[in-house]
Order: C-alpha cells, then sequence, then structure tokens
C-alpha cells in the first residue's frame, strides 16, 4: 500500500483555568493563612481562566504538507481484521492501527 500525507494537525492544550491554593501553610512550625494570596490572586485567575477557554477552545491547527517525496512512503500490511491493522513502514517502524469505534480503543 502507498500511503501519501497531505495534511498534517495539532490540536490545541487544554489549559486547567483554576489554582488551588490551600487555606494554610506551615513552615519550620509557623502557620501562615493564604486567604489574602488567594484574594489577591481572583482578577488574575479570572483573566486567566479567559484566555484558558478562548485557547483551548480552537479547532486543530491544520498544516498542509508539500507535495514533494518526503511526505510519500508505503506500508506493508502483515495482519488486518475488522478492528486492528498491523503495518511495516519502509522506514522499518511497526504500526499498530485500532479502527474508530472499536471495542479495542475502551
Amino acid at each position: 500500500m502507498k500511503v501519501q500525507f497531505k495534511e498534517g494537525s495539532f490540536q490545541p492544550p487544554e489549559i486547567s483555568s483554576s489554582v488551588n491554593l490551600p487555606e494554610q501553610i506551615a513552615i519550620f512550625g509557623q502557620k501562615f493563612s493564604l486567604g489574602t494570596v488567594k484574594e489577591l490572586l481572583e482578577p488574575l485567575q479570572r483573566a486567566f481562566a479567559s484566555i484558558a477557554g478562548s485557547i483551548s477552545g480552537q479547532p486543530p491547527l491544520k498544516v498542509p504538507i508539500p507535495g514533494d517525496n518526503k511526505a510519500k512512503s508505503w506500508l506493508l500490511t502483515t495482519y488486518l481484521d475488522k478492528d486492528l491493522r498491523i503495518s511495516k513502514g519502509d522506514g522499518g517502524g511497526v504500526f499498530i492501527l485500532a479502527k474508530e469505534g472499536s471495542p479495542l480503543l475502551d
């Protein structure tokens, strides 16, 4: 089987929008309350949550791959059934591919 790669995609990162600080910390036996620090960080955390939401909600970034020979390859399929394909590429790599929706992915 000949394979030609025409497009790649990058999934945007999942960013947590909250920072969980403990109510207090102890340093050398002294307890310090972090309530004031939490209050000071609240506006910054709201702004960060807004930015994180817009970044995490973006669709994948699609990048076209030029049509030169570098993007071409071949695969030799050594095993195939309705859910699984095992192939070896021309570079020596082994690919184990499971079909979307396959119970193997559960």
